[in-house]
């Protein structure tokens, strides 16, 4: 259930440069797998040290977009994937004039057109289709940004269809005070969430999910003052009037040991997920006493969180963790998928693979996360190379694993 690439509260007026370029290269094979390699090389793709603008699913792919560099036309590539008969397929397309903050948002990718003053100008949307292209740009039937006081200079942080209508989360502010709120209610109107703001902390992976009993939930990490870590925070809101349902919010059981970005994947309930200081993969969902570990990392060698979602109740994981070797490649990422019971417990790995697509003498760098995302049938994902001797060529290594 991965939908985009979330920012903090404090960067949430930000305003964001997308774009890149590509073409595929080459097949390889694995150093080690569980299951029949299957990836691929492309070329030009991604800008060397640029991080992703948007990332998740939609459509049946798996999307990850990058600003192109293009300052006069500020245009996103897009590049996509899916496992079909047992292969993956990659496409890419290009998305002029378009700028951050943008997410996904079920098959909808919203996005900013660029603005003069550098701020985010008008909200817009595109279809993601099947064939890894994108639709019309369209403006939406209510823009939530204009709903908010305009000195504040709001901007969408996230989205969720709730029954027949839209709801929004957003968030602003001036150089002494940041706001959020949700928008719009059953009746049209804004609902103030800003104290559940911790002026201790900082708040960030603000996200909204609904469960499959109609739950409306507001997750987030709450970050200990200059640290990436903190604890996991969930709060239901009302469907109608978009007003929290209890006086504060959950907090995740046991000490601050969650670090961003936070998951939220729903199914029955809805689960906060992220990578725990400890190295394997915290989950927690409302009402359970203690947060399950799943020990898939250590803390020398932390697993990283590519994506989550329910399959049959069970809750079914993709990640990434380290494997060392005593001769070479020395090294490589093993990306995984991993299946528990409802809460996670009871951890194990189904499908496995370890791509090296380069010698140990090459010039080429990987440089880390590696960013995934659950499709029908199957786990894809991205991985960024980088030559430390020529700056601007890049390799993007794409793949899948059956689920």
């Amino acid at each position: 259930m991965t939908r985009r690439v979330m920012g903090c509260i404090a960067c949430a007026a930000a305003a964001l440069a997308l774009g890149s370029a590509v073409a595929a290269d080459t097949s390889g094979a694995d150093v080690s797998t569980a299951a029949k390699p299957n990836w691929l090389l492309i070329r030009g793709f991604w800008p060397a040290g640029a991080g992703p603008e948007v990332q998740g699913a939609a459509s049946g792919r798996g999307w990850l977009g990058f600003g192109r560099g293009d300052s006069t036309k500020r245009s996103l590539v897009l590049g996509s994937l899916r496992r079909v008969g047992g292969k993956t397929q990659f496409a890419k397309t290009v998305l002029p004039k378009s700028q951050g903050p943008m997410m996904i948002v079920g098959s909808q990718l919203y996005y900013h057109l660029p603005d003069i003053s550098g701020k985010p100008g008008a909200l817009r949307s595109v279809s993601l289709l099947a064939n890894g292209g994108v639709g019309a740009p369209q403006a939406p039937p209510v823009d939530p940004e204009s709903v908010p006081p305009s000195q504040y200079d709001p901007v969408v942080l996230d989205g969720i269809q709730v029954g027949d209508r839209a709801v929004w989360l957003l968030a602003g502010g001036s150089s002494s005070a940041f706001y959020l709120w949700a928008c719009c209610t059953r009746a049209g109107a804004l609902s103030p969430l800003t104290r559940l703001i911790d002026p201790k902390r900082n708040m960030t992976s603000l996200q909204l999910g609904l469960d499959s009993r109609g739950r409306l939930w507001l997750a987030w990490l709450d970050l200990l003052r200059r640290k990436s870590w903190g604890a996991a925070r969930l709060v239901e809101l009302d469907p109608d009037t978009l007003s929290p349902r209890t006086p504060k919010p959950l907090a995740s059981p046991g000490s601050d040991t969650w670090v961003q970005p936070l998951k939220l994947v729903c199914g029955g309930l809805c689960r906060a997920t992220a990578v725990s200081l400890r190295g394997g993969i915290a989950t927690w969902a409302p009402g359970e006493r203690a947060a399950t570990l799943m020990p898939l990392g250590t803390r020398l060698h932390p697993a990283g969180l590519l994506d989550m979602s329910f399959n049959s109740g069970k809750l079914v994981v993709g990640s990434a963790r380290t494997l060392t070797y005593r001769r070479p490649p020395w090294s490589a990422e093993q990306i995984s998928i991993v299946r528990g019971d409802a809460r996670g417990a009871h951890a194990r790995r189904v499908r496995s693979t370890a791509p090296v697509p380069f010698v140990t003498s090459s010039s080429f760098m990987w440089q880390p996360p590696i960013y995934g995302a659950f499709v029908p049938g199957a786990l894809v994902f991205f991985k960024l190379y980088y030559n430390f001797r020529h700056d601007s060529e890049t390799r993007v290594l794409v793949g899948s694993l059956p689920n």
